[in-house]
């Protein structure tokens, strides 16, 4: 983990239970920054263990494909809020949660295998489909962003 930075350090997750979470959540954030504008925009990925990269299904135009292409170094946001705790002083309530931050270098996948095998990913994690035959031309369709990592750290917060 690359922690150097976290303010509450027994909060902190373990790597393992970081990246597990990272495999387990539905929606992302994807951060991307050109020029002085950052932007923010929900996206549905997959995590592959077997690469350390993230990849994010999207189409071949749009804002974040334009900001990529200006800038590759991104950030990637997942959280959980599991419950608000609430006191009968209201500075003394808090919220159960996990969130995960990765700090990584975006690219655009073009070889056709490799586009198959991170849609196949995407698809047997968001649809009961997951027998489903993806061909190179269903592939050629779509971009696949690949989020190579460089950071991560996990903070939590469960009672």
């Amino acid at each position: 983990m690359c922690s150097s930075q976290m303010r509450r350090k027994e909060r902190e997750m373990k790597k393992d239970d970081a990246l597990k979470f990272l495999q387990e959540a539905k929606v992302g954030r994807l951060g991307v920054c050109q020029n002085d504008q950052s932007y923010v925009v929900p996206v549905l990925f997959v995590y592959d263990a077997e690469t350390n990269a993230i990849y994010i299904h999207s189409s071949k135009n749009g804002k974040k494909i334009e900001m990529i292409k200006a800038n590759p170094n991104i950030c990637f946001e997942i959280d959980e809020m599991l419950e608000i705790i609430l006191n009968k002083s209201p500075c003394n309530c808090d919220v159960a949660y996990r969130s995960v931050i990765v700090f990584g270098n975006a690219s655009f996948m073009n070889s056709p295998k490799a586009k198959i095998k991170a849609l196949s990913l995407l698809l047997k994690k968001y649809s009961e489909e997951a027998n489903s035959t993806i061909n190179p031309e269903m592939a050629d369709l779509t971009q696949i962003i690949e989020i190579k990592i460089t950071s991560i750290t996990g903070k939590e917060n469960i009672k």
